[in-house]
């Protein structure tokens, strides 16, 4: 009995416990699997010799090592691999830990471990130190060293204005901030010694630098303050960059879209007059069929036109100038308040082409040659041109038309429209940079994602156990054959299904689905409601956070960004109280009023120097990780499926990361939260209005660390698109979201030769599959890039998110989605099971945005923050209490249920289901706050107790 026990939870852990420490479910189990009607009493025999040499023949039973010398060294070198390109303990830890396992080594007592990670890590970054310092010329050292004195006639070191938030980005203060960026281009010192340098290094130096003042760099070791600093600078300049690139995106975007609405509103305004010109144009049709020859027939036109005549072609001509939707004509109007800002902004970003064709920055550089040029026409023949116009035939016919009177398929122009010229080339900019074409050197969100990707070597060695990981074939015919196989199988069942299903029909083409009510009601469910309330004991959410502090041991994973910063005396009461103060939205000054123990510049410390992001992010999964082992979320989800939605958050209206979003009419920017279907959020981002939410949809299930891996993932309709389906395909993850607007959806056909019987009239294409199997390799490289944490799935999708002629590998990505969404809508039509699971799936992840709102209660809700890093992290502030107090309130669930059981109340699994962990009126958001967290608080039970309940 006991040697099986041991056995097991070996197998599962990889190391030996005490028999004491096996929760008493798995001993149980197996103890009825033996036939025990009683355990066996044997308290003693994690003392008796007995359980040697059980241990002994379990290790050779399963051929494993005890831990030596030799799996040190081993553990040694894998650990000094995982360095060069992970930050985290954690990460490293399990590193280790694989490396074991693939062994077959017996795993260590964690702290050896960790010590041994700890080490292993500073041993890398001093190696990093020293790579940086070695590639550095001494006039960089010189120059790096200047940055923390202030000389004469200045007040403060550059190191300070490196370190200080940029001047916010506004049209009012653009000069200023290009100033700023180019202050930063003359101080960017050694970025070149960070080529081989993985990112997240880079990141956790350049934050720990961002904690240290002037006198503090210049008191450390050489090699460090000259990485710190480096990293420092190059983030600081790719930040600014960035923002220089998404304002010119969002300028010229916005002034398309006012010309378009002018364009409306003409169209609006114009209405009698085109009523009249058809009128005018009837009657003289009329007059030109009754009449019975020429001369009456001139005779009848002359009558009608009269002295109209040039008013008549004035009117037409002024229609023609906008018919079909053709807006060039009002982009001058808004583009002319900006010309001198988008010139600016063009001027202080170093702009490059990601291909070989590079027309369109050679244009670029024509029209900031003629900036200054005054008339409308530029004449191309002119041998006193500075430069000649590079070709311009890939430009779209009406830009064509726009820019030179005339198509230009063949020949040169001889002149050019300066006015459209700008125009065109300021829109194409603006494509290029959203589809990757054009990238921004030094920048970050605008640099060439296919310099991160992995090269093909790589790609080769690994993309069959990738394959063999995502189930799919990697080989072109093969890969084609199985996922038309797959669509046509689909498309059949559907059809042979369709005749039986009563609550879609097709009408021109288009599906109809047809709502039905049903009945949620459960019985006594109020009274079982009531029953819990009852027993709710009132909390403050300092108390919530006191004690999922104890439980799991939260805020181990805060601490110095710096190691030359000192411990915090105390540390659990100063992290309480900072996650309190931002994660609710109080604010240092009011939280000082309301909680008398801490000041405002002591919250705002621990909150600079000793919280980031990442933190947060661990901090979330043990809160995961803990809710994941009650029964009770069990019953309301499998945890195999998330979904996805996004809330707006108000921000200051004059803040670059502030837009106005018409879908929730404010401005602001958007949480966009991953939510489980045991409902605790799993990960969340800050995204700006202006971005498709459907970008980010995959990223929170690759980033989620915790023990709930989903595997399907739901969202709106704002949750999709091609590009987004073809990679979730390759990825691996189910997308399946809420659809609407089906009159805008297109079915493809996997064979032009089947004809469906019953839903022929949903298809209207067909699949282009020559292009997926040329194309594959690239998309699967992509794929795999993502998994090995070299890109983000965001960054790809914000690129094959836009059109681009050029980019073929996006047209490969939208042609594989084309497969897999319509495969998706045939299921959608087929399953009323599914449109429920997706419609149950949404609601919960719009019901935790209500409940994270309610607890962002300070400051109006609105987040006061100029500074993009610590808007990000009040929302992962405010995503951690939101799970702090889910897992309370399951703690707390489980624990009065299991009362009423045992009090034989009539408790049933229907009404478990229907309760969820974001209960709030028990919870005193205001008033008083006490900071005495020396209680005690009860230990945690995590089973429930009812009858029909297994897990």
């Amino acid at each position: 009995m006991w040697f099986l026990c041991l056995l097991k939870t070996f197998q599962r852990l990889g190391y030996f416990v005490q028999l004491q420490q096996i929760p008493a479910k798995i001993v149980n189990h197996i103890a009825a699997h033996l036939g025990y009607a009683t355990l066996p009493d044997l308290s003693n025999y994690d003392r008796y010799p007995t359980r040697v040499r059980h241990l002994a023949r379990i290790r050779t039973y399963l051929n494993i090592r005890v831990f030596d010398e030799e799996g040190a060294a081993i553990v040694k070198a894998a650990i000094a691999e995982a360095c060069q390109a992970k930050e985290d303990l954690a990460d490293i830890i399990n590193v280790a830990i694989e490396e074991l396992v693939r062994h077959r080594y017996e795993l260590p007592a964690f702290s050896k471990l960790r010590r041994l990670a700890y080490n292993g890590r500073a041993r890398a970054n001093n190696d990093i130190y020293q790579k940086i310092t070695t590639n550095l010329t001494h006039q960089d050292r010189a120059r790096l060293n200047r940055l923390f004195k202030v000389t004469k006639g200045h007040s403060q070191s550059p190191w300070r204005i490196i370190k200080a938030d940029p001047p916010k980005l506004t049209l009012k203060n653009l000069r200023q901030y290009i100033e700023h960026v180019q202050w930063l281009e003359r101080h960017s010192i050694g970025a070149y010694s960070l080529a081989q340098i993985a990112d997240v290094k880079i990141e956790q130096f350049a934050a720990e630098a961002k904690t240290l003042n002037a006198p503090r760099m210049a008191r450390l070791k050489a090699a460090n303050r000259y990485t710190l600093a480096v990293a420092l600078i190059a983030e600081q300049k790719a930040t600014a960059l960035d923002d220089l690139g998404e304002m010119l995106v969002k300028r010229i975007n916005k002034i398309h879209n006012h010309a378009r609405e002018a364009l409306a509103l003409q169209i609006e305004q114009s209405q009698d007059r085109t009523d009249k010109l058809v009128d005018t144009l009837h009657r003289i049709l009329l007059a030109y069929r009754d009449a019975e020859n020429r001369a009456e027939r001139e005779n009848a036109i002359n009558e009608i036109v009269g002295e109209n005549k040039k008013r008549l072609i004035k009117d037409c001509e002024t229609h023609a100038m906008y018919a079909g939707k053709n807006y060039f004509p009002f982009l001058w109007r808004f583009h002319a308040p900006h010309r001198t800002t988008l010139f600016d902004v063009i001027g202080a970003t170093p702009l490059v082409a990601t291909t070989q064709e590079n027309a369109l920055i050679k244009a670029v550089e024509f029209i900031k040659l003629h900036r200054h040029r005054k008339g409308s026409l530029i004449d191309l023949t002119d041998g006193n041109l500075k430069a000649d116009l590079p070709d311009m035939t890939w430009i779209s016919e009406r830009w064509q038309t726009a820019v030179f009177g005339q198509k230009i398929d063949h020949g040169r122009p001889e002149q050019v429209h300066r006015q459209y010229l700008e125009l065109c080339i300021f829109y194409y900019l603006m494509i290029g940079l959203k589809s990757g074409d054009i990238c921004i050197a030094g920048s970050d969100q605008f640099s060439d994602y296919s310099v991160q990707l992995v090269d093909w070597n790589e790609y080769h060695q690994q993309i069959g156990q990738y394959g063999a990981q995502v189930e799919l074939p990697v080989e072109g015919i093969a890969f084609v054959n199985h996922t038309r196989e797959w669509l046509q199988r689909i498309a059949l069942t559907t059809d042979d299904a369709f005749p039986e299903n009563e609550d879609i029909r097709i009408e021109q083409g288009r599906p109809i689905i047809r709502k039905v009510k049903t009945d949620s009601k459960v019985e006594g469910l109020e009274r079982f409601e009531a029953a819990i309330a009852q027993r709710l004991k009132p909390v403050t959410i300092l108390d919530v956070l006191n004690y999922t502090r104890q439980w799991i041991g939260w805020d181990k994973c805060f601490g110095p960004l710096s190691g030359f910063d000192a411990k915090l005396n105390n540390p659990g009461k100063h992290y309480i109280v900072t996650a309190f103060c931002y994660g609710c939205n109080m604010g240092p000054i009011q939280t000082a009023r309301s909680i008398k123990d801490l000041s405002r510049y002591q919250i705002a410390w621990v909150n600079q120097r000793h919280v980031t992001e990442e933190k947060l992010n661990q901090a979330i999964v043990k809160t995961i990780n803990t809710y994941d082992l009650f029964d009770l979320p069990k019953i309301w989800g499998s945890g195999k499926s998330a979904s996805v939605d996004g809330t707006l958050w108000d921000v200051y209206e004059d803040n670059l990361f502030s837009e106005y979003h018409i879908r929730y009419g404010g401005y602001g920017g958007i949480g966009y939260y991953h939510v489980s279907d045991q409902y605790i959020a799993l990960f969340s981002h800050f995204i700006p209005c202006g971005v498709y939410e459907a970008i980010y949809i995959l990223d929170g299930l690759l980033k989620n660390e915790s023990n709930i891996q989903p595997d399907t993932i739901h969202g709106d309709t704002h949750a999709q698109s091609e590009t987004v389906f073809g990679l979730a395909y390759l990825l691996g993850i189910k997308l399946m979201p809420r659809i609407r607007n089906w009159k805008y959806l297109t079915f493809y056909k996997p064979d032009k030769k089947t004809i469906y019987k019953h839903i022929e009239g949903l298809f209207t294409d067909e699949i282009n599959w020559e292009l997926i199997e040329k194309f594959l390799p690239d998309m699967l490289r992509v794929a795999l890039s993502i998994k090995m944490g070299r890109i983000s799935a965001s960054s790809i999708l914000r690129k094959l998110g836009t059109y681009s002629r050029k980019n073929k590998l996006y047209q490969a990505f939208r042609e594989l989605g084309r497969v897999v969404r319509t495969a998706f809508l045939l299921e959608y039509l087929n399953s009323k099971e599914l449109r429920d699971i997706i419609q149950a799936a949404t609601c919960k992840s719009e019901t935790f945005n209500r409940f994270a709102k309610w607890l962002l209660f300070g400051g109006e809700g609105i987040i006061s923050e100029n500074n993009r890093d610590e808007q990000r992290k009040i929302i992962k502030y405010n995503h951690f209490i939101a799970n702090c107090l889910s897992l309370y309130n399951v703690a707390n669930l489980t624990k009065i249920i299991n009362e009423l059981i045992n009090e034989e109340y009539p408790v049933t699994q229907e009404m478990a289901a229907s309760l969820s962990p974001y209960m709030t009126s028990h919870v005193n958001r205001f008033g008083v706050y006490h900071t005495d967290f020396k209680y005690r608080v009860p230990g945690l039970i995590h089973e429930i107790h009812l009858p029909e309940f297994t897990n």
